[in-house]
């Protein structure tokens, strides 16, 4: 049996986090939600490669998205990484695509399209 695409979804917004495990269900995936990036970056620490995909949000309190991904980046930890984020600056695009952010993606987004690129960067 294939195991599950753990995907660890970060976003200060309890609607975003907690439609995730209805969006990506088992035993296909296996969710795991984290209430902004400090709770990520603890979450992190205990399990460096224990996902392998982490979907981020830009505007978060105390650790931004931009943060959040340095962070991960320092701790060498090699999970693929989704920005899916309304409103997102010229420049705030270009720090994730120098950080080696595999995807960017704007909120509101297409459930189907988002199932379809997570899929991808699990593969």
């Amino acid at each position: 049996m294939k195991t599950a695409v753990k995907i660890l979804a970060v976003d200060d917004n309890p609607s975003i986090t907690g439609s995730m495990p209805f969006i990506f269900g088992e035993p296909v995936y296996e969710v795991t939600s984290a209430t902004d990036g400090e709770d990520a970056l603890t979450k992190l620490d205990a399990k460096p490669n224990g996902y392998d995909v982490i979907i981020v949000d830009q505007k978060m309190p105390h650790v931004s998205g931009v943060e959040l991904v340095q962070g991960i980046r320092e701790r060498g930890i090699t999970g693929r990484i989704l920005i899916l984020s309304a409103h997102l600056s010229p420049e705030i695009r270009d720090a994730y695509e120098r950080m080696g952010v595999q995807v960017v993606m704007d909120k509101p987004f297409n459930v189907e399209e988002l199932r379809s690129v997570v899929n991808g960067l699990a593969a």
